[in-house]
């Protein structure tokens, strides 16, 4: 990697002081400051679909046969029974449902009719069948509970009841109205309680909320896991899309990046009560890590500097071999020199990120204390800044390849991620940023900021 310019300058230094003769340095202490990728609060759309026919089907399947059976309604003895006649057939608009359910009526009740001097009382029995339109309303309560609340929206008589007690035309259909009247509350009754019944929204949102909350493997190789800890939850207003009803959500979370071994498993907190939102989320934001080896430092940089030879005046180095490590967050180039100087030399420099280079550079490089305690005694002119001045710009490492790499695995991860049966990540992540550079137990790490697009979706809901 890049990052060897680093390295050649902790050689060049180490070349230097060889000219002197043989050096004995104490090699600074292997050390590492608290490295954490601090959690990105992030805005994530969760979107949970229903599927109106499969709606419809469950509804038709829940609400069959004999809908209303009531005796002795009326002083006229009235007596009903409704049954279904056909299917729902379900229209939506948002979170309006309108649909017309045909129904047959059977109707029983006393008359008395007198003509021509005749009296005529007893019981009648007539039928007939009407198309009801219903309109219903859908909406979540405070619980998570998808509820409904039905309305008639009128009606269509499919065949009138009629009947005929001597040449005398009775007037049946005010009566079957009557008679229909007592059996509408409790068909909409049974239609609210089926769609309450069979759409467990709670249960799928429970399972976002908390499965959400347990560590996520992104890349195995990296050993790079994904961390989410929801902090609020809003429900937007329903909307529609062909045959499905869509119930958008935003869910308000910290995202964070781990690496190394599983995080342990949280204590799951449960879900909030349902809120409207205010506004739809806009960015996902999510913190990750890009690693560059000390290992891939050092290979890169000793192609370019080991077996070299630099010059100064009279006296000259050769770097025979290099390493890079950290000692209380800075970056240490161990460079082991051959020449007027013998032995090994510390370099020292705080790892920094340019952002219009795209690239690591050393900020402030300069030679290890202890090293430079040797240096006065012995190479004294290393000490000029002349050798520094030409490394200083060899030191930059080129890290947009690492940055996209990190993109890509976030990326494929993202496209249809299965968190849990049913519930998926989807999007993608476009900007990507560097926030911070920390020296970790062998590593680079290049703490990275990326924002996109996601969203949370759970599938068709079952029920």
């Amino acid at each position: 990697m890049r990052i060897l310019n680093l390295i050649t300058i902790g050689a060049f230094f180490a070349l230097a002081l060889n000219s002197c003769g043989s050096s004995q340095i104490e090699k600074p202490v292997e050390s590492y400051l608290p490295s954490n990728i601090a959690p990105a609060v992030s805005e994530l759309p969760v979107v949970a679909e229903i599927d109106i026919k499969k709606l419809e089907s469950s509804v038709n399947n829940k609400i069959n046969g004999l809908l209303f059976d009531g005796k002795n309604l009326t002083d006229r003895d009235l007596s009903v029974k409704i049954w279904k006649a056909g299917n729902f057939m379900f229209s939506i608009t948002n979170n309006v449902i309108e649909y017309r359910l045909p129904l047959k009526i059977w109707a029983k009740f006393s008359w008395k009719v007198e003509k021509f001097g005749l009296s005529v009382s007893d019981d009648y029995e007539v039928n007939g069948s009407i198309a009801l339109i219903y309109k219903t309303s859908v909406y979540i309560g405070k619980d998570w509970k998808l509820m409904s609340t039905t309305e008639p929206a009128g009606y269509q008589w499919l065949q009138t009841p009629k009947l005929s007690i001597i040449g005398v035309n009775v007037p049946v259909t005010p009566i079957a109205n009557v008679a229909l009247s007592y059996g509408n509350d409790v068909i909409i009754k049974q239609i609210d309680n089926a769609l309450s019944q069979y759409v467990d929204l709670k249960k799928y949102i429970s399972e976002v909320w908390e499965t959400s909350q347990k560590p996520a493997l992104l890349s195995p190789d990296n050993n790079l896991w994904l961390k989410i800890t929801p902090k609020d939850i809003y429900v937007a207003p329903f909307t529609t899309k062909g045959n499905t009803l869509n119930i958008s959500m935003a869910l308000y979370a910290q995202v964070e990046s781990v690496i190394g071994s599983e995080p342990a498993p949280p204590t799951i907190t449960p879900l909030p009560e349902f809120k409207k939102i205010v506004r739809m989320p806009q960015q996902f934001n999510l913190n990750l890590a890009a690693d560059v080896t000390y290992a891939q430092i050092s290979e890169f940089a000793k192609k370019q500097v080991v077996g070299k030879t630099f010059k100064e005046g009279t006296r000259s180095i050769t770097i025979n071999d290099l390493s890079i490590y950290s000692s209380e967050g800075k970056a240490i180039f161990e460079a082991d020199v051959a020449g007027s100087l013998k032995g090994k030399i510390y370099f020292t420099g705080k790892m920094a990120y340019n952002a219009e280079t795209k690239s690591l550079e050393i900020i402030e490089p300069d030679f290890d204390i202890k090293t430079k305690n040797v240096l006065v005694k012995s190479a004294n002119w290393l000490l000029h800044g002349t050798i520094l001045k030409k490394i200083e710009p060899m030191l930059k490492y080129p890290v947009e390849a690492n940055l996209e790499q990190v993109k890509a695995e976030a990326n494929k991860m993202l496209s249809e991620y299965s968190v849990y049966d049913g519930i998926t990540l989807n999007g993608s992540l476009n900007n990507i940023s560097v926030t911070d550079v920390n020296m970790v137990p062998g590593a680079v790490r290049l703490k990275a900021n990326l924002k996109g697009n996601v969203v949370v979706k759970i599938g068709s809901l079952k029920f």
